[in-house]
């Protein structure tokens, strides 16, 4: 009967040494298997320790969700981020890449973040067998999926979760104020004759802040030209102008083109802050913007000093540093 026992251990034993046994099974159990936003499933067997920004939209993601100690690459032209200074200095000094595929390769990262426009490159990352994650923050339900796609494969969940909390909170906040029916007209950078419109993803800083796009019935999903006929047809309620425009208010007011448009005589053409970063690109901050808006549009229900304290407390609770209350304008 002991010689039995001791047979029966010893056979345990033997077969907990052989290959695809249990040390095996338990790093299967560990491996991570996502869908990026164009449908390729990947599996991410070890822990992410190593990871690569391509571009400022994914980067500023990875700070608000605490990934900045596992950023080993970054976007070119970092240097021009405010943001990145204030909220970890050290960035700055890591590789600048891009998407250059050579120099992201030499970062040895386990993992790629990188921009549906760039999804051409993917079979060259695939050729250095560099794990490459695309995303497509396009829409507002993209945005939510990319950073729950950053956050599940950084293991940031929790992190993810506080964001999404604070926009619930911030969307519930907005749904309080009294409803406006203006119609809001968002112009890009180049020419006040390019909209956002209903498929762009600054949209949602209309929709979040409950006013009707003026440009509802154009199409497209980069900033499309419209004429100028459509524009005076259109005849918005206020106007949103970048800060860095290429062109000023004065200009848009001059024009006796526009002398008949309600945003030129009733003086309600705005400029959007862009306090550190641009609230009008798919980051974390995007919500401010629909802050900003809910105050313009409701000073006495939303103060301007209720505003500035949600700016400074969200820079605080996301990226970690007391923002300069000079530096929020209205």
């Amino acid at each position: 009967m002991k010689k039995r026992i001791i047979s029966i251990v010893c056979l345990f034993l033997l077969i907990s040494l052989l290959p695809g046994c249990s040390s095996d099974k338990d790093e299967e159990s560990d491996a991570i298997i996502v869908n990026d936003q164009i449908g390729r499933q990947i599996t991410i067997k070890d822990q992410v320790k190593r990871v690569v920004s391509t571009s400022y939209i994914t980067t500023s993601t990875c700070l608000a969700l605490g990934v900045s100690d596992q950023l080993v690459g970054i976007e070119k032209k970092a240097s021009s981020r405010s943001i990145y200074q204030k909220t970890d200095p050290d960035l700055l000094e890591l590789p600048q890449v891009g998407c250059d595929v050579s120099l992201i390769a030499k970062t040895v990262p386990d993992v790629v973040f990188m921009m549906k426009e760039n999804k051409n490159l993917i079979e060259d990352f695939e050729d250095r067998h560099i794990k490459v994650i695309v995303v497509d923050p396009s829409s507002e339900k993209k945005y939510d999926a990319m950073v729950s796609l950053i956050a599940k494969i950084c293991g940031k969940q929790n992190n993810a979760k506080k964001l999404k909390n604070y926009y619930s909170t911030k969307k519930s906040k907005m749904n309080s104020l009294s409803t406006s029916n203006k119609h809001v007209y968002i112009a890009s950078k180049e020419s006040i004759y390019r909209p956002v419109t209903p498929s762009m993803f600054q949209n949602t800083i209309l929709t979040t802040a409950h006013v009707k796009n003026a440009a509802a019935s154009i199409k497209g999903v980069d900033y499309p030209t419209i004429a100028l006929e459509t524009l005076l047809t259109l005849n918005p309620d206020m106007v949103i102008m970048p800060r860095n425009a290429s062109y000023s208010k004065d200009s848009i007011y001059n024009y006796e083109f526009f002398s008949s448009l309600d945003i030129v005589k009733n003086k309600k053409i705005y400029i959007m802050p862009d306090v550190v970063e641009s609230w009008m690109d798919p980051v974390p901050s995007h919500i401010l913007a629909s802050l900003w808006l809910s105050y313009v549009l409701h000073p006495h229900d939303y103060t301007y000093e209720n505003y500035k304290k949600d700016v400074i407390d969200f820079y605080k609770e996301f990226y970690g540093f007391n923002l300069d209350e000079t530096l929020i304008t209205k």
